[in-house]
C-alpha cells in the first residue's frame, strides 16, 4: 500500500494527464480548483512551485506537502494555471527549478554507464538537482565512446572506471564505495525528478523496519519531449508485499530507494544476472523488511531502442524475442535457487506458495511452478484455482456461497488487501467509489462483478445475508447484513457507515479528505447512535426527527428510532417502530 496521505487515488487517465501537464509546465503554477494535495505534490516533486488560486482551504494541502518532505505552497506570480481537468494553460516558458535544501541522512545515487555519453549527462544532472543530501557515484563500465570526457567535465560526482563486465558487476563495484544510508540506482538513460529523494527519503527513514520505498514512473520518448505512458508501482499493503513480489516486479529501480544496510544484508546484486538483477534483489529484500509505495511520479523512464548486455553480447530493446530469451536464461537459475532454498514448506505460508507458483511460471520454470502449486492440498480457494488454471492444473474449489460486497473507497492497494483477507470462496461484488483500474495495471486474481459508483441498495436488491466491507478499512469484518434495506439511498461509502450505525456495528476506521464529505443522513444516524451511548437524549431526539424527515422509508431509521425510544424509557413509541421493523422482516422473508 502507499504511505498514508489521506488523498483519493487517481485513475490512470488522471495520472497520464498530470504527466502531460508537468511536461508543459512553467516553474510557477496556479491551482485554480480545490486540490487534496496530489496536484500540489506532483508539481513540487517535478521542481515546480504550486500557488493556491481558489477558494478552498489550503491548510490540508500544506500539511500533506510538509508530511512528504516537500516545500509548501508558494506565493510567486504564476506563469501558468492548472485547471480541474488537469489542463495546463501556460504564459511563461516551460521550466523547472530546484527545491529548497532539506536535511536528512545521506543518500547515494549510483549510475552505471556503458557507451551512452549522449544520455548519461542528463541522468547525472537530474541527480545533481536533488535538494536532499546526496552523493553521486558513476561507474564507467569500460566505455569506448566519449563517456570519459563527458564525466570529466561534470563537477560534484565520483567516477569509478572498470573493465566492461555488465551492470551487476558495475553495481557491485559501486556498492563498495557507497557512503549513504540509502541508495538509488539510476540507469544512465533515465531521469529522477527534483523532489524524488524528498518524498522517497522521508518515507524510507520514517520507520526503521522499512527497507525500500518506490514511486511511480512516467514514460518519455528519447528526446524527452513526449509522454508515452506511465508505470505505477505495485500498491499492496506492507504485510502482503512479499506475496506480490513473488509474482511480479513491483517497481522500476530508478523509482526505488533502498536502505543500504538492507542491500548489504541480502548480499547485494547477483553478478551472474545481466538481466533480471533488480527482480532478484527485490525478492531477497522483501524477505527481510517492509516495502511500500508512494502514489506520486518520481522518475522519468526513457523509452528508446538502446542496447542491452555486455560488450560482445549485446542486443536491442526492440528485439523483444531475444530480450525475453536473455531475461529467462539469466533469471531461471536465480529463481530456481531461491525457490528450492525457500522455507515455504516449513512455514506453511500458503498464500506465498501460490504467488511463488505464478512467479515461477512467468519465468518459464514450468515444472517448478507445478511442483509448488501441487504442494498445497485441496480444496482450493477461487484465487488459488485461478493460479492453478494458468499452470494447466485442475482444481477442486472450496464450496462457499457467501456474497461479499466491497465498497472500494481506499488508497491504492486497499482493494487488493481487502480481497486477499475476505475475498476467497465468495461471490464478489465491488463498488468502485474512487477512480480505479481494477483489472488493469494491478493483477487482481478475483473474478467478480465490478461497477462504478452505484446506488448500493438498488444494486443489491434481492440479496440477503451479504457481507459488507470497506476497502479503506480492510480489517473491518462485521456480521452479514440482515437486509439490504438497512442501506440508505445515499452514496455507497456513506451508506455502509450509516448501516453500521443503525445496526450498532463498530464504525470502520478508514477516512479520507475529499471522499467522506458530510451527508445529513449519515450525520444524523451517527448522532443518534452517539446519543444512545452518551445518554445525550436532546441531541438524539433532534437528530431522529431530522433523519425521519430525510429518510422516512429507511429500515435503519426505524431501527434507530426503536432503540432510541427504548433507551429513554418510552416503550410505547419504541414498540411502534419495533413492530414496523418486524413487519418489514416478515414481508421480506
Amino acid at each position: 500500500m502507499t504511505i498514508k496521505t489521506g488523498i483519493r487515488p487517481r485513475a490512470k487517465v488522471e495520472r497520464i494527464a498530470m504527466a502531460k501537464a508537468l511536461l508543459n509546465a512553467p516553474r510557477v503554477v496556479a491551482l485554480t480548483s480545490p486540490d487534496d494535495g496530489w496536484q500540489a505534490a506532483c508539481l513540487r516533486i517535478s521542481g515546480r512551485v504550486p500557488v493556491w488560486a481558489n477558494d478552498a482551504d489550503p491548510v490540508p494541502t500544506e500539511r500533506l506537502l510538509r508530511r512528504l518532505g516537500l516545500a509548501g505552497l508558494g506565493s510567486e506570480q504564476p506563469g501558468g494555471t492548472l485547471s480541474a481537468d488537469l489542463k495546463m494553460a501556460r504564459q511563461a516558458p516551460i521550466g523547472a527549478g530546484t527545491l529548497p535544501p532539506v536535511r536528512g541522512p545521506l543518500i547515494s545515487v549510483v549510475i552505471c554507464t556503458f557507451n551512452r555519453a549522449q544520455l548519461v549527462r542528463g541522468a547525472i544532472r537530474s541527480a545533481l538537482a536533488q535538494s536532499w543530501p546526496v552523493e553521486i557515484i558513476v561507474v564507467d563500465d569500460g566505455s569506448t565512446d566519449e563517456t570519459e570526457r563527458v564525466l570529466a567535465s561534470i563537477a560534484g560526482i565520483r567516477v569509478i572506471r572498470k573493465r566492461n563486465g555488465g551492470k551487476p558487476s558495475a553495481l557491485a563495484a559501486a556498492l563498495k564505495h557507497v557512503r549513504g544510508d540509502a541508495v538509488l540506482v539510476l540507469d544512465d538513460d533515465d531521469l529522477i525528478m527534483p523532489g524524488a529523494l524528498n518524498v522517497l527519503g522521508t518515507a524510507l527513514f520514517e520507520r526503521d523496519e522499512r527497507v525500500a520505498v518506490w514511486g511511480d514512473a512516467i514514460l518519455i520518448n528519447e528526446r524527452g519531449d513526449s509522454i508515452l505512458g506511465e508505470r505505477p508501482g505495485v500498491r499492496y499493503p506492507p504485510e502482503l508485499m512479499r506475496t506480490a513480489i513473488l509474482a511480479q516486479i513491483p517497481a522500476t529501480t530508478g523509482a526505488t530507494l533502498m536502505r543500504t544496510t538492507a542491500v548489504e544484508a541480502v548480499g547485494g546484486y547477483d553478478q551472474r544476472l545481466i538481466r533480471g538483477e533488480d527482480m532478484d534483489l527485490f525478492l531477497r529484500l522483501s524477505a527481510i523488511g517492509e516495502m511500500i509505495s508512494v502514489p506520486f511520479p518520481t522518475f522519468l523512464l526513457r523509452v528508446h531502442d538502446g542496447v542491452r548486455g555486455v560488450a560482445g553480447d549485446q542486443w536491442r530493446k526492440s528485439d523483444r524475442k531475444r530480450d525475453s530469451i536473455k531475461f529467462l536464461s539469466y533469471t531461471k537459475s536465480a529463481y530456481r535457487e531461491q525457490w528450492s532454498s525457500s522455507d515455504h514448506a516449513k512455514s506453511g505460508r500458503r498464500r506465498e506458495g501460490f504467488a511463488w507458483a505464478l512467479g515461477l511460471h512467468q519465468r518459464d520454470l514450468l515444472q517448478e511452478s507445478k511442483s509448488e502449486a501441487s504442494r498445497w492440498k485441496p480444496p482450493f480457494s477461487r484465487s488459488e484455482c485461478w493460479i492453478r488454471g494458468q499452470l494447466g492444473l485442475s482444481s477442486v474449489i472450496a464450496h462457499n456461497d457467501r456474497k461479499l460486497v466491497v465498497v472500494d473507497d481506499g488508497d491504492p492497494g486497499a482493494l487488493e488487501a481487502t480481497l486477499l483477507i475476505h475475498g476467497d470462496n465468495a461471490d464478489i461484488f465491488v463498488d468502485l467509489e474512487v477512480p480505479r483500474d481494477p483489472l488493469g495495471e494491478v493483477r487482481l486474481h478475483w473474478q467478480g462483478e465490478y461497477v462504478a459508483q452505484c446506488d448500493l441498495r438498488s444494486w443489491l436488491a434481492g440479496m440477503d445475508g451479504v457481507y459488507l466491507r470497506l476497502s479503506s478499512s480492510p480489517d473491518w469484518s462485521p456480521p452479514p447484513l440482515p437486509s439490504v434495506d438497512y442501506l440508505p439511498e445515499i452514496p455507497a461509502h456513506l451508506a455502509v457507515r450509516a448501516a453500521a450505525s443503525a445496526l450498532g456495528w463498530p464504525q470502520p476506521s478508514g477516512n479520507r479528505r475529499g471522499i467522506y464529505a458530510g451527508h445529513p443522513v449519515l450525520t444524523a444516524a451517527l448522532n443518534i447512535r452517539e446519543s444512545i451511548g452518551d445518554r445525550d437524549y436532546k441531541l438524539g431526539l433532534e437528530s431522529l426527527r431530522e433523519l425521519l424527515l430525510l429518510s422516512p422509508g429507511w429500515l435503519g431509521a426505524w431501527s434507530l428510532a426503536s432503540e432510541f425510544f427504548s433507551a429513554i424509557g418510552d416503550e410505547e413509541r419504541a414498540s411502534v417502530w419495533r413492530d414496523r421493523v418486524q413487519r418489514h422482516s416478515r414481508l421480506a422473508s
